[in-house]
């Protein structure tokens, strides 16, 4: 039975604006053309935190409009792969979640999952990403990396 949140014999990519995970999203779509499977786009975030102030109180940073431009990301990224075409279904899931735990949630019964090799994250020196190094060593599906184009 599969846990809640996760998607059965489909191919999770994870999605977050950067060059790499579109690179990502247009090998898991060309993927799934070849295994007749629908491909589940994910984009995850967590909601930013603010420091306390000197007295010690904690002002939460409102989430208004987050989920709203999740969304127009996604939908813009996925447009702009697939160029408007529904050969391959695309799901979107939108998670207030660490990335990483949404992939791996969302990747539990998956036949893979698919990520860049580098995200939006601040190490740009660094071959992969630290969401991509949590993924490889957790996930209990396949996982695949796919490296940027410009690399």
């Amino acid at each position: 039975m599969s846990k809640k949140g996760a998607v059965m014999g489909n191919i999770v990519v994870g999605v977050d604006g950067s060059d790499s995970a579109r690179d990502a999203l247009t090998w898991a779509i060309g993927e799934a053309k070849i295994r007749g499977r629908e491909v589940v786009a994910v984009y995850a975030w967590i909601d930013p935190i603010v420091p306390p102030s000197i007295d010690g109180v904690i002002v939460p940073i409102p989430h208004v409009g987050i989920e709203q431009e999740a969304e127009n990301l996604l939908e813009r990224e996925i447009k702009e792969v697939t160029g408007g075409s529904d050969e391959v279904k695309v799901q979107r899931r939108f998670v207030r979640r660490h990335p990483v735990a949404a992939l791996l949630r969302t990747s539990e019964d998956a036949d893979m999952l698919v990520i860049g090799s580098r995200g939006l994250g601040g190490f740009s020196g660094l071959m992969l990403g630290s969401v991509g190094q949590q993924c490889v060593h957790h996930a209990t599906c396949p996982v695949v990396i796919v490296p940027h184009k410009g690399r």
